[in-house]
């Protein structure tokens, strides 16, 4: 009698332990959903990028772009600004998965502008942009800090 008792007994507290289990998972998956919605909530009333004309006058003011490197820049501003907000409409797309292609998009965008720039402008523009990436690390850092907690440091970048 004892020993069926065990069995009962051990194949219930089985049973509990494996609901609770599954019960953090399906609230896991809920908070996941919820601050994904959350984020392209905020995300589509956001200002993405400065617009076209606003980036292609801080480019001038701080490279020196001369008149025909203007015409040549501003094309490629204008298609990154759109690709942006086609991107950002796209409502199959997870933050993560924005966050990506926006990357990608940018990373695209730069390259065709330093095909226009001289060397000299080349090296003011890489120490600017590393700048802003610097900057921007320690931004998501500290709002990870803030949703998290203090001890709540990302896992290590990789190197590319």
């Amino acid at each position: 009698m004892k020993k069926i008792f065990t069995v009962v007994l051990i194949a219930a507290l089985s049973c509990s332990v494996a609901s609770v289990a599954m019960a953090e998972t399906d609230s896991q998956v809920v908070k996941e959903k919820k601050v994904a919605k959350t984020a392209k909530k905020r995300s589509a009333t956001a200002k993405m990028m400065p617009e076209p004309d606003v980036q292609l006058k801080r480019l001038t003011k701080g490279l020196k772009l001369t008149d025909e490197q203007q015409k040549q820049i501003k094309p490629m501003l204008v298609d990154e600004y759109a690709k942006l907000k086609g991107i950002r409409k796209d409502d199959n797309l997870s933050p993560k998965q924005i966050q990506v292609k926006v990357e990608e998009l940018r990373t695209e965008t730069i390259a065709k502008i330093q095909t226009v720039l001289t060397p000299e402008q080349k090296e003011k523009h890489d120490l600017v942009s590393n700048e802003i990436k610097a900057n921007k690390q320690k931004r998501m850092q500290d709002n990870r800090k803030e949703r998290i907690g203090t001890k709540a440091d990302p896992p290590a970048q990789q190197s590319k």
